[in-house]
């Protein structure tokens, strides 16, 4: 299925979307002031990394700091674009997290005061998605089982499945129905639980899966929001 096809290939690249959380993680560094009369060092930057939407330039006191990008790499492919947690579509990620940043900063280019407030929804461009009934609601916590299962089956195929630990845990549960539906969900909750390795799960260390399954599968969303039973913004292993 086109869901299993989606698990595997979000298995097979988590190391290029650990860059792209540490990336996202650094959104809200705000740097300090730009003294435009200081040119640019050519190395002052070399190895400082900022945040989506944001670039490093010299501080103009031979200091890197992380300012929001002037302008965002022209991409016209339609597989760049990106949906916000608004529903508005943007040209690229580098675009909405740009706005997000001339917003936070009540920069002139800011075109919406709003927009300091989105984030990354999900990849493509915004459209309608099927309705999450109550019926699919409560068939989705063993929908999901069911389909980290089958995405662990065939990542530990193609010897993928990082951690010999879960490959031997893999092989019990295709012979015991209970272990099944329980092996996998820790298995993805320790896959996403990375930065900060703290045994909660953030927004953050979610989009990872989300950005590429709410499309597809309209009850994630909502379904992960009642994971977070005491509504602090994460969930913890138990929620999950």
């Amino acid at each position: 299925s086109i869901l299993l096809v989606i698990g595997v290939f979000l298995g097979s690249i988590s190391a290029e979307f650990d860059e792209l959380e540490s990336l996202i993680n650094e959104i809200d560094n705000e740097g300090t002031p730009l003294n435009p009369r200081r040119s640019v060092k050519a190395n002052i930057c070399e190895g400082h990394i900022c945040g989506w939407g944001k670039e490093c330039i010299d501080d103009g006191k031979g200091k890197p700091s992380c300012q929001c990008i002037r302008e965002c790499p022209k991409l016209t492919n339609e597989n760049d674009k990106v949906c916000a947690t608004n529903n508005e579509t943007f040209p690229t990620l580098c675009e909405l997290y740009q706005q997000k940043c001339f917003c936070k900063q009540s920069k002139e280019q800011c075109k919406d005061s709003s927009y300091s407030k989105i984030h990354l929804d999900y990849l493509g461009e915004c459209k309608e998605i099927e309705e999450c009934t109550e019926e699919m609601m409560e068939q989705f916590g063993v929908r999901m089982a069911d389909w980290l299962f089958q995405v662990m089956k065939e990542l530990k195929k193609r010897r993928e499945l990082h951690g010999i630990e879960w490959e031997q845990l893999i092989n019990e549960a295709e012979h015991d129905d209970e272990k099944k539906h329980v092996y996998p969900v820790i298995w993805k909750f320790c896959d996403l639980d990375i930065k900060p390795h703290d045994k909660h799960v953030t927004h953050h260390e979610l989009i990872p899966m989300t950005a590429f399954v709410i499309p597809m599968e309209s009850c994630i969303k909502p379904f992960l929001e009642s994971c977070d039973t005491d509504q602090d913004r994460s969930i913890t292993i138990v929620e999950w």
